[in-house]
C-alpha cells in the first residue's frame, strides 16, 4: 500500500477546513521521527494543534502511526513512508546556552536577574479567564535584553499591553527606562506589580487597570516610545492588543513587540498578521523563532485543545513556544478607537482558551 503526501494533505484540508501546505505534512512526519511525547510533536512539527490532531487521527486510520500508553509512534509502515521521501529526524544545531535566542541575559546584571528571579516567585497565578500563561524568568530578562540592545530601553517611554509575565518590573529594574507603564485588566497582577513598585522604590514604573476592549485613557495616546505585548492569538484578540499599542506610540520611528506561536496560528495567519502589520505602516525588522517558552500553565485540562489530544497526558517539559517579532513604525497612520464586544481570545485555531 503506497501513501503520497499530497493526498494526506488534500483529506487533512477536507477534513479540517484549516490551512494546510504539504510541508506540515511534511514536518509532523519528521516530529514523529524524532519523539514518540506527543507534546514534543505539538512543538516540533509547528502545525496548529486543532490541525495536527485531526492528522494524527488520519495518520493512525492510514496505518501511519499507532498510540499507546501515552505516546505516539511510527509503524513501521509510517518509517517506510518517511524513509521513501527522504524525511529524518529533526536535527537541533541552535546554541545550548542561549536556547537559540542570540541573547545573554548576563548584560542586563547579576542584581537586575536576582532581583527578578526573586519577585517572580510570588506573582500570581495564571487564569483562564483572561488567557494567560506567563513565560519563563529567563525569557522574560531575554526580552528586556533584546530591547536594550535594540535601542528600546534606555531613556524610552514604554507600555506593557497585558502583563502577566512581568515585563515592565523587568524594565524598570534596569533603571534605563524614562517610563514604563503596565496595562492588564486583572486586578490581581495590577496590585502584585504596584507592591513590587513600592517595595523596590522602582519611580519609572507605573499600573494601569484597563479592559483592552475598551478604548484606552486619553493620557496614554501617542505618549510612548516602545510597546511590547503578548496577545491573544485569535485574529481579532491580536488585533485589539496591537491596536492599543499603536494607539499608544508617538510617531515614526517608534517600535513595537509581540509573540506568535505556531500551536493557534498557522503560516496562513501569520501572513495575515504580517500584512495587518504592513498595512498599519510598519516594518518588521526581527523575527526570532522559539524565543519565548513558556511555563506550563495549571488548567491544561480545561483547554479546549486537551479534548482534540488522541493521547491524554500532561507536558512534561516546556512544549509551548512563541517567536519574538519586533517591528518599526515607518509611516504611522491613525488607528481608529474602536470599541470591541465579547470574547477575544477565540478563533478556529485557538487551542489554550
Amino acid at each position: 500500500m503506497s501513501v503520497k503526501l499530497s493526498e494526506l494533505q488534500k483529506e487533512l484540508i477536507a477534513r479540517s477546513e484549516a490551512y494546510v501546505s504539504p510541508r506540515d505534512v511534511e514536518r509532523t512526519l519528521k516530529a514523529l521521527r524524532s519523539t514518540t511525547d506527543v507534546w514534543r510533536v505539538v512543538e516540533l512539527s509547528q502545525v496548529p494543534m486543532r490541525v495536527l490532531c485531526t492528522l494524527l487521527e488520519l495518520l493512525k486510520e492510514r496505518g501511519i502511526i499507532s498510540f499507546s500508553e501515552g505516546s505516539v509512534s511510527l509503524t513501521e509502515f509510517g518509517k517506510q513512508l518517511c524513509d521513501e521521501n527522504a524525511i529524518t529526524p529533526f536535527v537541533s544545531a541552535g546554541c545550548k546556552h542561549c536556547l537559540g535566542r542570540g541573547i545573554d541575559i548576563a548584560f542586563l546584571g547579576e542584581e537586575v536577574v536576582s532581583n527578578f528571579k526573586s519577585i517572580s516567585a510570588s506573582r500570581p497565578e495564571a487564569v483562564q479567564e483572561f488567557d494567560q500563561g506567563f513565560v519563563t524568568e529567563e525569557t522574560t530578562l531575554a526580552r528586556v535584553a533584546f530591547m536594550l540592545q535594540r535601542g528600546d530601553l534606555d531613556g524610552k517611554e514604554i507600555a506593557v499591553i497585558g502583563d502577566d509575565d512581568l515585563v515592565s518590573v523587568a524594565c524598570a529594574l534596569t533603571g534605563k527606562p524614562k517610563r514604563v507603564v503596565a496595562l492588564d485588566i486583572d486586578e490581581r497582577l495590577i496590585g502584585f506589580i504596584d507592591d513590587v513598585r513600592k517595595k523596590f522604590n522602582l519611580h519609572c514604573l507605573s499600573v494601569v487597570q484597563h479592559d483592552l476592549r475598551e478604548p484606552l485613557p486619553e493620557e496614554l495616546l501617542k505618549a510612548f516610545d516602545v510597546f511590547f505585548t503578548d496577545p491573544t492569538e485569535s485574529f481579532t484578540g491580536f488585533k485589539v492588543f496591537v491596536e492599543r499599542g499603536l494607539q499608544c506610540l508617538k510617531g515614526a520611528g517608534c517600535s513595537g513587540y509581540f509573540g506568535l506561536t505556531h500551536v493557534e496560528s498557522s503560516l496562513g495567519k501569520w501572513r495575515k498578521i504580517q500584512q495587518f502589520i504592513l498595512e498599519c505602516g510598519g516594518v518588521i525588522t526581527d523575527v526570532v523563532e522559539a524565543f519565548n517558552h513558556y511555563v506550563n500553565w495549571p488548567y491544561i485540562e480545561g483547554m479546549r485543545s486537551w479534548q482534540w489530544l488522541p493521547v491524554k497526558v500532561h507536558p512534561k517539559g516546556v512544549w509551548y513556544k512563541s517567536a519574538l517579532f519586533r517591528f518599526e513604525w515607518l509611516e504611522p497612520i491613525e488607528i481608529p478607537m474602536v470599541r470591541y464586544e465579547g470574547n477575544i481570545f477565540e478563533d478556529e485555531e485557538a487551542a489554550t482558551t
